[in-house]
């Protein structure tokens, strides 16, 4: 069996995480098998434990993988897990003689000095990387100038999107989520509130719930697990408002009107990409469509990033002629 081990934060049952993992697996040619660091199990491949003692049946499926993938969100501060979970699987993974690799992943932001010394440690393994935005690219070239990464983008434009058919009147799609800053979900709210119609609440994951009831209290809420799922709901709004960046992405890939709550930086980038003003509460002003910029540029970038991927794969797997 040749087995590729793909490593990120699987199995959580957050939307766009599962996606990306959806779409890395319908990219690699059949006869690689995914090995995948999860929370629950997929039908993808094989599963081994993300959370608990897990770093054993981890340096086991790296000794027999030739590659270890990262992507999503990985490499962040917001707690030290976040940077020591993938930072010290980038340095055991090349350890046992699998070549760590970045495609589509998101590093950042990394606030401490010991962050960034050990994700520079990390990353000083990495032989290829394709971050999904520029705040990533920047960060990477502060950390290793001469390092070998490439501006890609998330793995969900491997999705194709078919624009909203057309506008209903006055609905308003709504995605929140959990965070430490309640000032910004305040803000939220009365954005929320100023808009005259009905509110639909969109759930990524699980504890959207909360942050939803909170912040708008309302019941009429859908429950989405698939990126086109996702973009084709937009289908049933006027105007949209989201805070997680998956959700906002389909909102704009969907021709939906859309603000952003942009909560971290990369959802800031991708207002920055499409042109959006931010205000001092971090919430884009008025409701706006993807830009026609925007949309060429990264399905360009997609492109771009997966021809490097199976050419990078070509070389490490025996696969041709498949």
């Amino acid at each position: 069996m040749q087995s590729i081990l793909l490593t990120g934060f699987f199995g959580e049952g957050n939307l766009g995480d599962e996606s990306i993992l959806k779409a890395i697996c319908e990219n690699l040619p059949e006869k690689i098998t995914p090995i995948i660091t999860s929370g629950s199990k997929h039908s993808f491949g094989i599963d081994i434990r993300r959370r608990g003692i897990s770093i054993v049946p981890y340096l086991k499926s790296a000794y027999q993988s030739p590659v270890t993938l990262f992507a999503g969100g990985i490499l962040q501060d917001w707690s030290w897990e976040g940077v020591t979970f993938f930072a010290n699987r980038i340095i055991a993974a090349a350890k046992m003689g699998s070549t760590p690799i970045l495609f589509g992943a998101g590093i950042g932001p990394l606030r401490s000095g010991k962050a960034r010394k050990l994700v520079k440690k990390a990353l000083s393994f990495v032989k290829i990387a394709y971050v999904r935005d520029k705040t990533s690219y920047d960060l990477y070239k502060s950390l290793l100038p001469n390092a070998n990464v490439e501006l890609g983008t998330d793995w969900t434009w491997h999705f194709p999107i078919k624009k909203i058919k057309g506008m209903n009147e006055s609905v308003l799609g709504v995605n929140l989520r959990q965070w430490n800053n309640t000032e910004l979900l305040r803000k939220s709210a009365l954005q929320i509130d100023s808009f005259h119609g009905r509110k639909i609440g969109l759930v990524a994951r699980k504890n959207d719930e909360y942050a939803i009831y909170r912040t708008f209290n309302t019941v009429d809420l859908r429950n989405i697990a698939d990126f086109s799922e996702c973009a084709s709901i937009c289908d049933n709004f006027s105007h949209g408002i989201a805070m997680r960046y998956h959700v906002a992405l389909a909102m704009l890939r969907s021709g939906l009107p859309t603000k952003l709550v942009c909560y971290d930086d990369k959802v800031k980038d991708l207002a920055y990409s499409n042109g959006l003003k931010i205000d001092e509460n971090n919430i884009s002003f008025g409701y706006e469509k993807a830009s026609e910029e925007f949309l060429t540029q990264n399905k360009q970038l997609f492109e771009n990033m997966k021809s490097a991927f199976s050419k990078f794969l070509q070389k490490k797997y025996d696969i041709i002629n498949q």
